[in-house]
């Protein structure tokens, strides 16, 4: 019995010991907690108020009913109106890095429900839209991996609600932790090993080209389709196979610029590492397409035959030269040139 109540008592004693350790030890910081004293005392008094947010583990949190007042331009008289914002939801963040006062290494980052007024962050919304308001989602998620310089940008989301979405996912090589200190050293040191962007548009274009065209004199938001359409046939001239059809469809999303069927998808598969340099260095949309490995798709398919619209507004000679150039007749792809070329000098071969 006595050795019974002695290790009773051992235990009871050690279990107190534990307790009083704990007690005495300072509690580790939630992410809510690290956002109060790492980020919060960064923004500017003003920027940035919230009615309550929460803790989510250790390298996250979320804030609700959040206002953002963007800073005044001195060049504008009129104030940017806040921004409002439902929840900003931080599932992690690099706290580690800020706390060192460097850039976080990853973050996964999504503000829901922001609504901008007229006139948010120095834009007159009402002029470039014809809306009172902004509504929109926007999303984040990357990582760095400093040991193997890889920059992976999981995914990049722009949501207009009501007008077009924006997606996007990366992975560039070659990107050092201090990228953000040294941009320019960063832009000749990375490359490209592959992308995605798609665009899917409800109503954002048959809203914006007219008043851009407004804006721009012109009056008809179908002489801007003609422009670019025109563009697009002076790249496309001469061009291979792959490059014709990625004009193509890129062709037959602005024709249905006033209701898309569907979303436009472009996709960068290079079959090596791709430079700054390199893309500096290619020249024509041949060159692009073979050095991105890139593919345009969408549903929709092109109306006009290639070459057939001009650019409108000609005037002198110089003007009808550079039409004459974007608007050439339809040319067939290099490679079957090269074919008809080879089997003609493979007859003169035999006549000879």
């Amino acid at each position: 019995m006595r050795n019974v109540a002695m290790k009773t008592s051992l235990l009871g004693a050690a279990a107190a010991a534990i307790w009083l350790l704990a007690a005495a030890s300072p509690a580790s910081a939630d992410g809510f907690d690290r956002f109060k004293k790492a980020i919060e005392p960064q923004i500017p008094a003003g920027a940035l108020s919230y009615k309550s947010g929460k803790a989510l583990g250790d390298n996250g949190f979320e804030l609700d009913d959040v206002v953002i007042t963007p800073p005044a331009d001195a060049d504008k008289s009129a104030k940017p109106q806040p921004i409002k914002v439902k929840a900003i939801t931080v599932e992690r963040l690099d706290f580690d890095a800020i706390e060192k006062q460097q850039p976080p290494l990853f973050a996964k980052v999504k503000f829901d429900g922001v609504t901008t007024g007229s006139n948010a962050a120095g834009f007159d919304v009402k002029q470039m839209t014809g809306l009172d308001n902004l509504a929109a989602d926007f999303g984040l998620d990357y990582a760095l991996d400093p040991d193997k310089k890889t920059l992976t940008l999981k995914r990049l989301e722009l949501n207009l609600n009501g007008l077009a979405k924006l997606e996007s996912s990366f992975v560039l090589d070659g990107v050092s932790a201090d990228a953000a200190a040294k941009p320019d050293a960063a832009m000749n040191d990375a490359s490209l090993k592959t992308a995605d962007l798609i665009y899917d548009d409800h109503s954002l274009l048959s809203i914006a080209l007219p008043i851009g065209a407004a804006m721009t004199g012109t009056g008809d938001p179908k002489v801007l389709v003609a422009t670019a359409i025109a563009y697009l046939d002076g790249a496309r001239a001469d061009q291979g196979k792959a490059a014709q059809k990625a004009i193509d469809s890129l062709v037959a999303y602005v024709e249905d610029w006033h209701k898309p069927k569907g979303p436009l998808k472009i996709v960068l598969n290079p079959p090596g590492k791709v430079s700054n340099a390199d893309l500096s260095n290619a020249k024509t949309a041949d060159d692009i397409v073979k050095l991105l490995g890139l593919e345009v798709s969408y549903a929709g398919t092109r109306v006009s035959k290639p070459g057939e619209t001009a650019p409108p507004n000609v005037g002198d000679a110089s003007d009808k030269a550079s039409t004459a150039k974007a608007g050439a007749k339809d040319v067939p792809a290099k490679e079957d040139e090269d074919a008809d070329d080879a089997d003609k000098k493979t007859l003169d071969k035999k006549k000879n």
